[in-house]
């Protein structure tokens, strides 16, 4: 029925999205252990926009690309050193080339040579720690930004939540217009 009705009034359904993207874990050391598969684009764009990433697609759709601009060298470091200690509790790598303030990231998971859930939750992450590294003054090269991955982690799954509140709140509308 809500398949049906939301088709015939122009309203995407987006249930088999959205368990596709959710995951459920205790802390970044349990990523590791999720067996993943290969998202598809539609799957992708809309992790993007319920997280509201910076991040786009590749041509291919295979990886997802972002290029960071920041105030200095000492910001670039420090970013890349703070990714680093969260790539390696997840033992997910991105591939980055820098130059000097700018820093340009591919993911992709090779195992399924595409976009997993995997690459998703990095790519949150990376914009979580660069918007952490705008709002506070880098002194040091050695500084590393702290992210709390409960709150992390609690922040990605909310995201859902309101996703789904906002497309029941849609449907119940169109139900209503009837």
């Amino acid at each position: 029925m809500y398949r049906y009705l939301s088709n015939e009034i122009g309203f995407k359904t987006t249930t088999a999205l959205m368990s596709s993207l959710k995951i459920v874990v205790r802390d970044l050391t349990d990523i590791p252990a999720i067996s993943v598969s290969k998202l598809n684009q539609d799957e992708v764009s809309h992790a993007i926009d319920i997280h509201q990433l910076t991040w786009s697609q590749s041509v291919d759709t295979s990886k997802l690309v972002r290029e960071y601009k920041f105030n200095s060298f000492k910001e670039t470091f420090v970013f890349m050193g703070s990714v680093s200690q969260i790539a390696d509790q997840m033992k997910h790598f991105p591939k980055w080339t820098q130059k000097g303030s700018v820093l340009r990231v591919e993911m992709t998971t090779p195992d399924c040579q595409g976009v997993t859930i995997k690459d998703l939750f990095l790519a949150y992450t990376m914009d979580k720690i660069a918007h952490n590294i705008s709002n506070q003054p880098v002194e040091n090269v050695c500084d590393i930004v702290k992210i709390q991955s409960t709150q992390l982690l609690n922040t990605w799954n909310s995201n859902y939540s309101r996703q789904e509140e906002v497309k029941t709140q849609e449907f119940q509308k169109n139900i209503l217009q009837l």
